[in-house]
């Protein structure tokens, strides 16, 4: 599928073929971005989600084709973009506090200051300060990171991306194992970054949540061709993509889990993720009309 361009297009990918070693994920992909929106990118797990992260962020090489981020390669967009990796990427038996590792997020600019500490300026420590306080975790400043819990060590990886101050923000299933609070927390906090320019693209598994929060949804399956579909989560996700997108993969999703249970018909599978996700979309809808009505008689 070709995806037309897109106006104000943040990134954008050209006839982009890439992998690992001698496996191509994917082959000849064209994509574009929009800017200042949220992004989510859905698909089942192998489709290629992260691998599509890893090459905006520049952590992949294509073999073929152009990435441009911000009208800049991925190299030099690093100065300006944030990025969250899976929590299992990281070592986390490394000795490091929690601030020491959200400092992390802001040594390319330390470093051109002043070589040999962590936090050189001001302006770094109130950065710092602040995506602690974000994402609820300066009260664990001082502990090492392998004494935190999962849902601890996401929101240290998304406060060390956001310590960055990035204009364009890459984070991949960073809901996962958090609890419900936090999971409202952050996408209050993503919700706010949008409001304000930045561009937030995001890897998940919760349809409940890209119907609720995203702009954008882009629908991925390496094996099924690629992007399968991009476009406004109500408009995009039909039962014929969402059948494309996940394959034979079981779903029956809820909020922040995706269920598998291969014990049923697939006709079934898709039959019940099409009512849940509609479901979904009908109180999304509900809400909006709501909101609006009460601001027609507040005007």
């Amino acid at each position: 599928m070709t995806i037309a361009p897109v106006s104000g297009a943040e990134v954008a990918l050209r006839d982009v073929t890439v992998g690992y070693g001698g496996h191509r994920v994917f082959e000849h992909l064209t994509l574009n971005i929009p800017g200042g929106v949220f992004t989510g990118i859905i698909g089942g797990n192998g489709s290629g989600k992260s691998t599509l992260l890893k090459t905006i962020a520049g952590l992949l090489s294509p073999s073929q084709g152009d990435v441009t981020v911000g009208g800049d390669s991925p190299t030099a967009a690093r100065a300006y973009l944030g990025y969250m990796p899976q929590v299992s990427n990281v070592d986390w038996r490394f000795p490091l506090t929690v601030r020491e590792l959200v400092a992390m997020g802001r040594y390319q600019f330390s470093w051109k200051r002043r070589i040999g500490r962590l936090i050189r300026s001001q302006e770094d420590r109130i950065a710092v300060d602040r995506a602690m306080a974000m994402m609820d975790v300066q009260d664990l400043h001082d502990r090492q990171i392998n004494e935190l819990s999962g849902g601890q060590r996401k929101r240290a990886l998304i406060a060390r991306a956001l310590a960055r101050q990035p204009r364009i923000l890459l984070l991949d299933e960073p809901s996962a194992a958090l609890d419900a609070v936090s999971d409202d927390q952050l996408f209050d906090v993503l919700c706010e970054l949008t409001d304000l320019g930045t561009s937030v693209i995001m890897t998940t598994h919760d349809l409940s949540t890209v119907i609720e929060h995203y702009a954008e949804v882009i629908c991925v399956n390496a094996t099924g061709g690629g992007i399968v579909a991009q476009g406004p989560p109500t408009e995009v996700l039909t039962e014929e993509v969402l059948r494309r997108t996940f394959g034979r993969e079981l779903a029956i999703f809820s909020r922040g889990d995706m269920h598998l249970d291969e014990s049923e018909p697939r006709e079934h599978h898709t039959l019940r993720l099409a009512d849940e996700l509609q479901l979904h979309m009908d109180e999304h809808e509900h809400r909006a009309g709501h909101v609006h009505g009460a601001s027609r008689e507040r005007d």
